[in-house]
């Protein structure tokens, strides 16, 4: 699939619509399965503190940027593809009152326009799995972090080979370019001239939180019903059955990667 038409499936799955759906069977504001246990984790392992200056790569419509600035006290600048989502998430941040240390802008995480060196840690949650070329993602993190700097991140990944037609479809239900491997992240990091500091599999995260989101979907059917139809339902619940599926199978999971940019003197 070219890559504009991903791009048009990634706005419409996080529309103002999709936003709220997802929202409300997540359970939060993050719109991601990793969620505030990896937030913390890159925290710990990056030493995130007041001083620090923070580059969220698919910053969707905030939730880990502010958290971060909550809980740290750290400059947040969140960069994302949709339109729609920067707008929120300007708007939340002056909500809950950090929009002097957190702003989002519209950018392509592909071709970042800030100086290379400019921020101390830049970090990504479940976002990359819908950017098609992940090893530009990959070099423009770690250039635009300084000398010492973090590339932290989770993301959507493949752990075994699937069939293309049943492959074509989890990515259509994830809205998902691709999915890259964990092994790729390393190298990719490691070409750079990173230091791997972290790798966890949280694809059991990932599956348990999933299972919950049915839970939730399934609770409010006869909302979605009233509001839009018995078809929409049923499309919505395949589409993350299927998803469920892929993560009981094996085929696809979370990572999250923690790497440290070489420091030169």
């Amino acid at each position: 699939m070219p890559e504009a038409q991903y791009l048009e499936a990634v706005r419409k799955n996080y529309s103002k619509a999709g936003t709220a759906l997802i929202e409300q069977l997540y359970g939060d504001n993050f719109l991601s399965l990793s969620g505030e246990c990896s937030s913390d984790n890159i925290i710990r392992h990056t030493n995130i503190n007041t001083d620090t200056r923070l580059l969220d790569i698919g910053s969707g419509v905030g939730g880990p940027a502010i958290y971060f600035a909550q809980k740290t006290g750290c400059t947040v600048t969140g960069v994302d593809i949709v339109e729609w989502n920067v707008d929120e998430a300007n708007k939340r941040s002056r909500l809950a009152r950090v929009d002097d240390k957190v702003a989002f802008q519209v950018g392509d995480a592909t071709s970042l326009t800030f100086d290379s060196g400019t921020f101390d840690v830049a970090i990504s949650q479940d976002a990359w799995c819908h950017i098609p070329e992940k090893r530009r993602v990959i070099s423009e993190a770690v250039r635009m972090v300084k000398s010492g700097g973090f590339v932290a991140f989770t993301d959507w990944i493949e752990l075994s080979e699937m069939e293309s037609k049943y492959l074509a479809e989890v990515q259509t239900a994830v809205a998902a370019a691709n999915f890259s491997k964990p092994q790729c992240y390393k190298n990719w990091l490691l070409e750079e001239g990173c230091t791997i500091i972290s790798i966890i599999d949280i694809s059991q995260h990932f599956a348990d939180r999933y299972r919950t989101m049915i839970s939730n979907l399934k609770l409010i059917k006869s909302e979605i019903v009233q509001k839009y139809n018995q078809n929409i339902f049923s499309i919505i619940l395949e589409k993350n059955e299927l998803i469920l599926q892929a993560f009981t199978d094996g085929k696809i999971g979370g990572t999250e990667i923690v790497a440290q940019k070489q420091s030169y003197k």
